[in-house]
């Protein structure tokens, strides 16, 4: 029982001490929500997490001697299933018809037979196969989702809970697709049907200066190495995920997430997932990914236990960016990125040495830029002018300069050095000139010398 709850339709939070709950906008909140209890709409802002999951319970508003309180509400209080929607019913008609056009064995349930322990339409495909399609188009408690995937998996069959809503619960609980269909009447062919969510493919990315986000591993600066992403596939439709599914060209993978928060589950291909588990065993829910380094990025949570609840009941559960899997599988770097330049009595990290060249190169470019604008005696005299296209580059470069300024800044080299003005000088010298590996630079009064 607690007086404060998140309402996540309205993005805000009810505080149930006060008559109006905190927010005089909204004067008929209070009886909108008591007595009208909506799974998915109320959620409680305490430490209340069940293996990394938010709230698998849900909130109703009680009164208790006149006065409103929120309580969490057990599985099975209402009825979360209720009679078949003609969407869903369209949607297992479909998935029934595609799975069996391609000849794998479909079974469905008689009618009434559909509850507790019942499978919306199971596919037996190629090579023991089976999935468990599980249409789920109305809120349904975490629990239950949790539930339902342990008896379809204790049966041999790989879960595949099929939504339309970026919120809906059996996202990352289970293996999920989403589609973006809301109505029985688009569900008539391929075309009606993209997928928008749940399936990924590995992508390695470039870490150096040019990307804009620090190195995942070590939390600042670049690395130069490749460091793996799970992006979201983009032009596959449901009729590919059902064939796909059933011949093993899409399998399950479940990554944990190093925060030790939900982690993510995802359909990918079978070559994608044997380069990124690189002969490790397949993660499994549960599992914390082991890092050294502290959190960094959308790793970290806000202050507070019922910041990080607030802060991940905000966004879509389904948010469509890249999954940083970097801890999981990455490239090592070329030969300057590692190697450290020697300046005197400096010995500087070669990652800072690239980025200070990197930074000499913005601001040339930024400078270029403004080289090219026309002048202030043009302008004055009404014969030119700055366009907005001519101010929008020169304020991306010079942000882009300040950014790197700051990365550069707050780089942890610099805790080490005594005096920071040699130290600067050092560093500038060093990205001025090239060193073989292991040697030392010496600048002087007259030319270069390299010695080891």
């Amino acid at each position: 029982m607690t007086y404060s709850v998140w309402h996540r339709g309205l993005g805000i939070t009810l505080d149930l001490t006060e008559a109006d709950l905190g927010h005089p906008e909204y004067p008929r909140l209070l009886d909108e929500i008591y007595g009208n209890y909506q799974p998915d709409l109320l959620y409680c802002l305490e430490a209340h997490e069940d293996e990394g999951f938010i709230c698998p319970g849900f909130m109703t508003i009680r009164k208790v001697n006149g006065r409103p309180h929120a309580m969490h509400v057990a599985k099975g209080e209402r009825p979360e299933t209720k009679a078949e929607s003609d969407l869903h019913k369209a949607l297992e008609e479909y998935t029934a018809e595609v799975a069996s056009g391609e000849g794998f064995r479909v079974t469905r349930p008689a009618a009434g037979e559909h509850g507790k322990g019942r499978v919306d339409v199971t596919v037996e495909g190629a090579d023991s196969h089976r999935l468990a399609y599980e249409i789920q188009l109305a809120a349904i408690a975490g629990g239950s989702v949790d539930d339902r995937t342990r008896m379809a998996r204790r049966a041999g069959l790989t879960p595949l809970w099929l939504v339309n809503n970026e919120n809906a619960i059996p996202i990352d609980r289970a293996p999920w697709a989403r589609l973006n269909v809301q109505s029985w009447r688009d569900v008539t062919d391929r075309a009606a049907l993209p997928v928008r969510g749940g399936i990924k493919q590995l992508h390695m990315s470039r870490c150096d200066w040019s990307n804009p986000v620090p190195c995942p591993q070590q939390g600042a600066g670049r690395c130069g190495g490749r460091h793996a992403l799970w992006e979201p596939v983009r032009g596959l439709y449901y009729e590919d995920v059902i064939r796909r599914t059933a011949t093993g060209e899409l399998v399950s993978l479940y990554l944990p997430r190093p925060a030790g928060r939900r982690g993510w589950h995802m359909w990918v291909t079978p070559n994608d997932k044997e380069e990124f588990l690189e002969g490790r065993p397949e993660p499994v829910p549960g599992m914390v990914v082991p890092t050294a380094r502290p959190a960094t990025g959308a790793e970290r949570r806000p202050e507070g236990a019922a910041g990080g609840v607030r802060a991940e009941l905000t966004g879509a559960l389904d948010d469509e960016r890249p999954i940083d899997a970097s801890l999981w599988h990455t490239e090592p770097g070329p030969s300057e990125f590692s190697r450290p330049f020697v300046v005197g009595e400096f010995v500087i990290p070669g990652d800072l040495v690239a980025a200070r060249r990197t930074f000499t190169r913005a601001l040339e470019h930024a400078a270029d830029i403004a080289a090219h604008l026309p002048s202030g005696a043009d302008i004055v005299a009404g014969r030119a002018e700055i366009t907005g296209e001519q101010r929008e580059r020169l304020a991306d470069a010079r942000e882009r300069c300040r950014r790197l300024a700051e990365e550069m800044h707050s780089h942890p080299w610099w805790e080490t050095v005594g005096d920071r003005h040699a130290a600067r000088d050092a560093l500038t010298y060093a990205a001025n000139h090239d060193s073989p590996s292991g040697w030392t630079v010496r600048p002087g009064a007259g030319p270069v010398v390299y010695g080891p």
